[in-house]
């Protein structure tokens, strides 16, 4: 079985990963658009011992030919590859605090009631039982219960629950929620998930950018306009398609550490019961959690619009979580004698 240190750092390479593909897909977006114009603007014709090269024959003053020749220059490519890097690192840098912003949360303070209080305690308790240092808490003005954890390192750890979750749940369920999320804290998932969440809503913004866009053919050659419009078809799909790849990747992701997070909670807790309590409950709330953006729902415990109650999202491609009732039968069985066999 894999131990916390194994699972840490399987998570901090497809973290690396992600940000890798993040950046090789901008140079794409620029790698296909000079390729697009390269073509579109005249064409490559090829020469014995040669590659293939731009090439055109301009008609000089005298009346006479001379060929030349106009070597690809990936210029989109150093651009839009900068940029993607540049943007990569200011979201993945500012995403923890921009989420939170996002969903208006507010730094817990024991001091403004008796709920905030018990949610501080007990997340100091949880981190003495998980031996992690106390990451920043904050609470969402939302009534819906419903709770997350973002964070890159460990200096910016932070776990947010809703107003609804402190007036719905008693202390050992709070304790259940509480040592879930540090559970993906412990483990890395965090970071993996807030490099995702950057990623889908960077996507959808591309995406949407050139879906606005309009763009001319220039070319006058036929069969390098041919080639120009396959490579710029590619380019358009790899666009489009982007967002949707990207958010399918988050939501399998996303659904594989629950699991393990409902799991390691049970372990710090020693009471896999109240967790599963907690988790009946959230998932009798009428109401959905309107603070968190779909582009976020990944990162919260239940899913903030009650899709993940029934066996029947199992396999569903577009589910954020697997489903409640899953989660609380893994949780009752814990420790239990099999049956059946």
């Amino acid at each position: 079985m894999a131990t916390f240190f194994d699972l840490q750092e399987k998570n901090r390479k497809k973290t690396r990963l992600i940000v890798v593909c993040f950046v090789l897909f901008f140079i794409w977006l620029g790698a296909g658009l000079d390729l697009t114009f390269f073509f579109w603007s005249g064409g490559a014709v090829q020469t014995a011992g040669q590659g293939y090269r731009h090439a055109y024959t301009p008609i000089t003053p005298a009346g006479t030919s001379a060929a030349r020749e106009k070597h690809f220059r990936p210029i989109f490519t150093i651009i839009v590859g900068l940029a993607g890097l540049g943007l990569a690192w200011w979201n993945m840098s500012h995403a923890s605090s921009t989420l939170l912003s996002a969903m208006f949360a507010r730094p817990a303070d024991k001091r403004r009631s008796l709920e905030e209080q018990t949610l501080t305690n007990v997340v100091e308790e949880m981190c003495i039982a998980s031996s992690i240092p106390p990451p920043k808490v904050w609470v969402i003005p939302d009534s819906d219960p419903n709770a997350l954890a973002v964070g890159l390192n460990y200096g910016d750890y932070h776990i947010a629950v809703t107003e609804g979750l402190l007036r719905t749940l008693n202390r050992d369920e709070l304790q259940g929620v509480v040592a879930h999320e540090l559970a993906h804290l412990k483990n890395q998932d965090t970071r993996l998930m807030t490099a995702m969440t950057v990623l889908v809503g960077l996507a959808a913004l591309i995406s949407e950018y050139v879906g606005r866009s309009r763009f001319y053919r220039i070319s006058t050659d036929a069969e390098d306009s041919k080639i120009g419009a396959v490579i710029f078809a590619l380019w358009i799909l790899s666009v489009l398609i982007a967002s949707l790849a990207t958010k399918l990747m988050a939501l399998m992701v996303s659904r594989e550490r629950e699991y393990l997070a409902d799991a390691s909670a049970a372990q710090f807790t020693r009471n896999p019961e109240a967790l599963a309590h907690a988790l009946e409950k959230m998932a009798s709330a009428t109401s959905p959690t309107a603070l968190v953006k779909p582009a976020s729902a990944h990162l919260c415990i239940v899913s903030p619009t009650a899709a993940d109650i029934d066996y029947s999202d199992e396999n569903s491609w577009f589910a954020t979580h697997p489903p409640i009732k899953a989660r609380i039968y893994r949780l009752m069985t814990i420790g239990k004698p099999a049956t059946g066999i």
